[in-house]
């Protein structure tokens, strides 16, 4: 389990009141005046975009979803998307303390969370960007970073192994991105990247052990995820972006 610790930033939501004004005659007479109404913060709307406990199913054969309370950071404190989004964790590793190494460009607010759903850990890290042209240029780094996984595995001097085998496809059609399946050895990961307006959500699914009702830790059922799971999983995290 990765945890992350960040600093949380908060913005103070603003009020607008529409005020009254006399007729200029005489008794003024009282106008209307609109319920304050505080606005959205973009921290609000980044976490928001995290597909949130109560939609996402365990992972056959586990039964929990752990709850995790997501992670929030703006303007200079939100990251580049960290190795846990990727499918490259160890040419891009980070580390689990600090500010970050690596500023996402025109980001405006970030939330993340670290958690399980059953047999498999689950990562999301949602964005909210400057416009809609920044979020789709997040996007196109992201893509570039996984068509180049195996030759930076291979140029990486501390890694040894085969790099992963990755496929590159398709999310639904109600949002933009892609999606990498990988395989790490007997071991498969999978990321999405997907987009709707100013706003990108990143997750990674990789098969775990599980916790049962009763508090006992299972170990790994074989290293392979849930095929009908994680479709279901990739298909309410884009519906849910998609609002």
């Amino acid at each position: 389990m990765n945890k992350q610790s960040r600093a949380v930033a908060v913005l103070a939501a603003a009020m607008v009141v529409l005020a009254g004004c006399g007729d200029g005659g005489g008794e003024a007479s009282p106008t209307p005046t609109a319920s304050p109404t505080p606005s959205v913060t973009v921290l609000e709307r980044a976490t928001a975009a995290l597909l949130p406990d109560e939609l996402t199913p365990p992972a056959p054969p586990g039964t929990i979803v752990r709850p995790v309370e997501p992670l929030t950071a703006q303007g200079d404190e939100v990251a580049a998307p960290w190795a846990q989004f990727m499918v490259c964790p160890i040419v891009w590793s980070r580390p689990d303390e600090g500010p970050p190494t690596d500023v996402e460009p025109e980001a405006l607010a970030g939330a993340w969370a670290f958690g399980v759903a059953g047999a498999a850990q689950m990562d999301q890290y949602a964005i909210v960007y400057a416009g809609e042209a920044a979020a789709q240029a997040a996007v196109s780094r992201a893509q570039a970073q996984a068509d180049r996984c195996a030759a930076l595995y291979e140029e990486a001097p501390e890694y040894a192994g085969d790099p992963p085998e990755t496929t590159i496809g398709e999310v639904p059609g109600s949002v933009d991105g892609f999606r990498v399946d990988a395989m790490f050895g007997p071991r498969q990961a999978l990321s999405t990247v997907m987009r709707m307006g100013d706003t990108v959500h990143f997750m990674r699914l990789a098969s775990s052990g599980y916790e049962t009702e009763s508090g006992d830790e299972v170990e790994d059922p074989g290293g392979m995820l849930d095929a009908a799971w994680t479709e279901q999983v990739i298909g309410a995290a884009a519906e849910h972006l998609a609002g």
